[in-house]
């Protein structure tokens, strides 16, 4: 049976469990560093998927660089439920949420592209992002040796899943959004 989750947007009772979630992947040399101080501050740019347990299985952010331009940021989902479709579902839902706040582009900047090649976003390169190269990778410390691939999808020209646009929550969700969703 394939486990269930339900995305929803993140609250500061979470920061603790999103950075535990993180630190493998920091580990790995997969993710930046995130504090649980700036996970708390930027915790309104996260969304979330809680297993059927209660615990997090994932989570990413999406994060506003500029007029019409997002950033998918510390996209992560738990060893335990890789294959089971989450982070496609983590990504539908930031892109539902860019698409609701009229950003028409949102990048990534990944060392797994082929994940987001599959989803729509298509390879671009650091001069196409010049909001992310001077307000964060110029003074990156792994600048030099940063392998990291940029891609990105016009928000506007791709299919969402229905998930991500239908709420699945009960009416007594503090704060529901249109992309939350039981999947």
């Amino acid at each position: 049976m394939r486990p269930s989750f339900q995305l929803r947007p993140a609250r500061l009772y979470d920061a603790a469990e999103l950075h535990a979630l993180q630190q493998p992947f920091v580990a790995q040399g997969l993710l930046l560093p995130r504090s649980p101080r700036y996970l708390c501050e930027n915790i309104r740019d996260y969304v979330v998927a809680v297993a059927s347990d209660g615990r997090l299985a994932g989570g990413g952010a999406l994060h506003f660089l500029d007029g019409d331009v997002a950033e998918i940021q510390s996209l992560a989902v738990a060893p335990r439920f890789r294959g089971a479709g989450l982070g496609s579902r983590l990504v539908a839902a930031l892109l539902a949420q860019a698409r609701e706040h009229q950003a028409w582009k949102v990048f990534a900047l990944t060392h797994a592209p082929e994940f987001f090649l599959r989803l729509g976003f298509t390879r671009t390169i650091m001069a196409e992002l010049p909001q992310k190269l001077t307000r964060d990778c110029l003074g990156c410390p792994k600048l030099a040796a940063c392998q990291q691939v940029p891609v990105i999808a016009d928000v506007f020209a791709l299919r969402l899943p229905a998930a991500a646009t239908q709420s699945g929550l009960p009416a007594e969700t503090p704060r529901e959004q249109p992309w939350e969703a039981a999947v």
